[in-house]
């Protein structure tokens, strides 16, 4: 056998593999791990053109793959408005909200005519309650159109040059599956909508360039992601990222999930790619159910505490696609062997999906595996055995346990908010839980997604449902094996075993040995994509 092209020795090597072996030093050879074992093994390999890393005791683990997050939304986002509060940002009043704004639209010079637009922004836990309105923004940026993103991605504020674009005039009805929130006592919008009152015309709204693009992807690659979802594609949206890959390659693996609406024309064109595909993919179809627990539009059998955004009662959030348009898009994916990934937040969305999947294979189609009910939050736990014998595979959220679990508590009190997520129960059961970022609704760092996972504290302090709590080894799986297994390519990714690409992170320390509060502190130092290095601090 020829010399390796990389070896990395003298530290930890958390394999992943069935046993959670632990080696010392790893091999690569054409983008390929060659050897796992001992130090004095692997070093023995090397020849005179061996790149030999010393890893000087630090620790070696798969490359993170995200299950769920949105690239083509996500990359035009970082030149526009940050407006997070703690602890992802540091926005806590309207006013500090408007200057930022304020402040983008000087940094970027942008003409009059042209979008202003911030995201991430969440009122429920600004210190002054956030209201934000057209009128505001009417008076503050008269010359721009407005979009304002909630952190749920799910909802937003715009100002009323943007709402007479769209025909949002005092007295229209609410769409199905949306809200448009009124002034009080009037039908006149405010200007804050949700769901199919907002998603139509803000999916689009950036396009992403090919240095925007590339700029995001390195972004993932700088937190030790090789492999990534772009969550919710249109058709060029896919064929942006494919055009990027033939054209200068990717840092980072994309897999891209065409958006329901495009499903036949994506069908048309034979846009789906074969599971083991390397680079960019079409992994699959994405649908979205309902909303979000946070913006209190997500579809839920027992009603929330707090009532609706539009400030309703007896609320139980939105069904954004109706049971028969649910089961007709299920179907035909399956009759085409395409992988269905849909969003659902609530109870009753999980329902809605696993009536669509019967109903599909009562219609004669054979569903082709692994059908991922992304988010599965509030949910409830005898779905999980619904999970198990459908061959479902949840991928779940638990930053949310941290950024938004205080909200949940308010929202759908403890018991309740304290099951979001469980991905304890789920792996007692078999099944394969994944954990992901949702980029931009939440940060990237897949370290501080593992240290949810085992700690679930919120800001607050509270402990978001101790007994799904998992171990760091097992939440490390849920970022890696998991996540390759979500995506049928586990023969070829998620863990380090020789056969396997060579995708690699080395971090500052490792995971499952340290203090569980350290785990979210940890630094990835390099990450080696099919062992070519992506990425060095």
């Amino acid at each position: 056998m020829s010399a390796p092209d990389l070896i990395l020795v003298g530290g930890t090597v958390l394999t992943v593999d069935a046993a959670d072996s632990v080696a010392e030093a790893v091999a690569v050879t054409d983008g390929t791990i060659t050897a796992v074992g001992s130090d004095a093994d692997i070093r023995d390999l090397a020849g005179d053109a061996t790149e030999v890393v010393e890893l000087d005791g630090r620790t070696v683990v798969p490359g993170f793959i995200d299950p769920h997050s949105h690239v083509s939304m996500g990359a035009p986002y970082i030149k526009h408005a940050a407006l997070h509060t703690p602890p992802v940002g540091g926005i806590r009043t309207v006013d500090e909200l408007i200057a930022a704004l304020h402040a983008n639209l000087k940094k970027n010079n942008t003409p009059p005519g042209e979008i202003l637009l911030g995201w991430g922004y969440y009122p429920d836990e600004m210190d002054d309650d956030g209201e934000v309105t057209a009128d505001l923004l009417d008076r503050e940026f008269p010359d721009h159109p407005v979009y304002i993103v909630h952190v749920s991605g799910h909802g937003g504020v715009v100002n009323t040059r943007v709402l007479e674009s769209h025909g949002y005039v005092d007295g229209i009805d609410n769409p199905e599956g949306g809200t448009i929130v009124r002034y009080p006592g009037t039908d006149k919008p405010n200007g804050v909508l949700w769901e199919n009152a907002w998603i139509p015309f803000v999916l689009g709204l950036l396009e992403a360039t090919d240095d925007a693009l590339l700029a995001m992807l390195r972004e993932y690659a700088r937190w030790g992601t090789t492999m990534v979802q772009d969550g919710a594609a249109s058709i060029e949206q896919v064929k942006n990222i494919r055009a990027l890959d033939e054209s200068t390659g990717l840092p980072v693996d994309v897999r891209s999930l065409v958006l329901f609406n495009e499903l036949e024309e994506a069908l048309k064109q034979g846009l789906f790619d074969e599971p083991n595909t390397r680079g960019h993919a079409v992994q699959g179809v994405k649908l979205i159910l309902d909303g979000s627990p946070q913006g209190r539009t997500a579809f839920v059998t027992e009603e929330y505490l707090t009532g609706g955004p539009g400030g309703e009662t007896h609320w139980h959030g939105l069904s954004v696609i109706n049971q028969d348009d649910a089961n007709a898009l299920v179907t035909l994916a399956y009759q085409n062997g395409i992988q269905v990934f849909a969003h659902c937040n609530g109870d009753a969305a999980v329902d809605e999906l696993l009536t669509a999947h019967r109903a599909a294979k009562d219609a004669g189609a054979t569903p082709p595996g692994r059908t991922v009910p992304i988010h599965s939050q509030v949910m409830r736990l005898e779905q999980l055995d619904d999970y198990v014998a459908e061959g479902f595979e949840p991928s779940m959220f638990t930053i949310h346990t941290y950024i938004f679990g205080d909200t949940h508590i308010r929202n759908f009190g403890e018991e309740r908010a304290f099951g979001i997520s469980p991905m304890r129960s789920a792996m007692e059961k078999g099944l394969k839980p994944t954990n992901h970022s949702d980029y931009p609704i939440t940060p990237i760092n897949p370290l501080q997604l593992l240290w949810t996972s085992v700690s679930r504290t919120s800001t607050g302090g509270v402990v978001i449902g101790e007994g799904e709590r998992v171990t760091p080894a097992q939440g490390l799986r849920a970022l890696t094996i998991n996540a390759a297994y979500e995506y049928r390519c586990e023969a070829d990714f998620g863990s380090i075993e020789v056969g396997k690409v060579a995708d690699l992170v080395i971090l500052s320390a490792n995971p499952v040995a340290v203090d569980v509060d350290e785990i979210k502190d940890i630094a990835v130092e390099r990450t080696f994509k099919r062992g070519v290095t992506v990425y060095a601090a």
